[in-house]
């Protein structure tokens, strides 16, 4: 157990006195400590400071996550500052780095645009009349022709006729059929 506390002991130890573990405060040799990015037209200059006077600086600029520079170099030192102007830049969204040369590989990075990529310049509105809604086409008629007048629904009996008459006329037809057609069956029947 004694073994265990000791050996946990001394990892934290080792990781608290890393560098990466150092005060934030303190600028680590490899990283620039500023970095700022000025366009000006098509002249894009960036500009930002080492750890150390004496360190040489490169900066350069790329589409995002590019994998070579559209266009990089050396940085004009003066003291611990550093600058370099690029011209010529191309309209669009870009991403610049500064790296400074001595102690490690570290960088800054800055996004910045030149001029207004894909945003149309904004132009005075015309008027413009109103158009009317449309209208809907009526639908065509279902009859060519309209009938006038009212409904011919055929004749019915005149006030004066009876129908009483035919009514027994076509009563006493059937019975005579029926009865006849019972004599046949009988007579049929009785030949067998």
């Amino acid at each position: 157990m004694r073994r265990s506390f000791a050996a946990a002991g001394v990892a934290a130890g080792c990781v608290l006195l890393s560098p990466a573990v150092a005060s934030a405060d303190e600028a680590y040799p490899g990283n620039p400590t500023s970095m700022k990015v000025t366009v000006s037209g098509n002249a894009v200059t960036i500009t930002g400071t080492c750890a150390t006077a004496d360190v040489k600086a490169e900066a350069a600029y790329d589409f995002y996550r590019g994998q070579r520079p559209v266009q990089q170099g050396v940085m004009k030192q003066n003291g611990n500052k550093h600058s370099i102007t690029f011209t010529g830049v191309q309209p669009g969204v870009w991403y610049a780095t500064m790296s400074c040369l001595e102690g490690g590989t570290g960088s800054w990075w800055r996004k910045f645009t030149v001029g207004e990529p894909g945003t149309p310049t904004p132009t005075k509105p015309t008027p413009t009349k109103p158009t009317p809604k449309p209208t809907k086409p009526k639908p065509a008629p279902q009859v060519a022709v309209k009938p006038q007048g009212a409904p011919q629904t055929g004749g019915g009996p005149a006030e004066n006729e009876s129908t009483a008459p035919a009514l027994v006329a076509a009563g006493a037809i059937l019975l005579v059929g029926a009865g006849g057609a019972v004599v046949l069956r009988r007579r049929a029947s009785a030949r067998r």
